[in-house]
């Protein structure tokens, strides 16, 4: 507090009045998880008490004297932790909202979603054609996902490009008529948002959400 040139009245005016004009939000929440806790206080309020009446009693020292304080603002805690909320509430429900969509979007468009729908096709034709002497593996319906991290292994004859980088220069030259100009547009979702969706887990959204509940109730009822 020395540091940054603040008096106890500046806090006080602060939390009563739920400003962080001259508080900044930062020093809040300093002042919140530095605050003292019941046993702490009840040291420092006995040794208040066991030196009144003493002389030459040894005063608190400076940390002891501001924690002491602090807790003198009424409801000090509940107030900075309202302010504190109050600040992040939106933040939180923003990023939560924005990943819900960014998996819902995903899920649209590998559903149904035309670029996807095409290179999957092609996939499966190329598959059925390179396995045409097989009865059985050869007029498959389809395949399973497992086998698309696969495709960069299978090679030509000579070993000079892979299944993978053939389907996309058929698809480039058969189904995309912007192929090289500005406004072609790449037919699967972008492989970041993918990573990030293949990252989330329905847990932790359960999670953030439980906490804000509890969090907006604790400030309803303060």
């Amino acid at each position: 507090m020395s540091s940054l040139h603040l008096d106890m009245k500046d806090i006080q005016h602060a939390v009563v009045n739920l400003d962080n004009s001259v508080v900044d939000l930062e020093t809040l929440q300093a002042l919140y998880e530095n605050r003292a806790q019941s046993d702490e206080l009840e040291k420092i309020e006995k040794h208040g008490r066991s030196s009144k009446d003493k002389e030459n009693a040894k005063s608190l020292d400076k940390p002891e004297q501001f924690l002491y304080e602090l807790s003198l603002i009424p409801n000090f805690s509940e107030r900075v932790f309202c302010i504190l909320f109050q600040s992040t509430f939106s933040e939180s429900i923003c990023s939560i909202r924005r990943k819900l969509e960014l998996l819902q979007k995903l899920c649209e468009t590998l559903k149904h979603g035309s670029g996807v729908m095409q290179v999957l096709g092609l996939v499966l034709a190329f598959g059925n054609y390179m396995n045409g002497g097989n009865n059985t593996r050869g007029q498959a319906d389809g395949f399973g996902l497992d086998i698309l991290p696969k495709l960069k292994d299978v090679k030509s004859s000579d070993n000079s490009r892979s299944l993978l980088s053939y389907i996309v220069s058929y698809y480039l030259r058969n189904f995309d008529e912007d192929a090289g100009k500005e406004q072609c547009v790449f037919p699967l979702p972008e492989p970041q948002d993918l990573f990030q969706a293949s990252q989330m887990k329905f847990e932790d959204f359960q999670k953030d959400l439980r906490k804000l509940k509890k969090d907006l109730r604790g400030n309803l009822q303060c």
